[in-house]
């Protein structure tokens, strides 16, 4: 976690970053999810491992998509209470 000090970044532009961060990828989430249509019909023409391959894709770009909700949300939580969250509060 950044270290707020006289020579770092600033922990106004820190937090405005981090939560501008948290908004871009919790959109980008919701886009995914909800926005984009995601249908085995538009996979069997090309063969069952199409669709097999076009899930597990999904389901990695899904999981790399949380693992940046969680890094701005810690990080937004050390800025705003000083520790990193314990696992029931993030």
């Amino acid at each position: 976690m950044p270290c707020i000090h006289m020579n770092g970044s600033g922990e106004t532009s820190l937090r405005r970053q981090y939560n501008e961060l948290f908004e871009a990828v919790s959109e980008a989430q919701i886009k995914l999810l909800f926005d984009t249509d995601f249908h085995q019909r538009d996979y069997y023409p090309l063969g069952d491992e199409a669709w097999d391959k076009a899930y597990q894709e999904r389901e990695e770009v899904k999981k790399a998509m949380n693992k940046i909700y969680q890094y701005a949300k810690q990080h937004m939580h050390f800025l705003e209470y000083g520790k990193e969250p314990l696992p029931d509060e993030s």
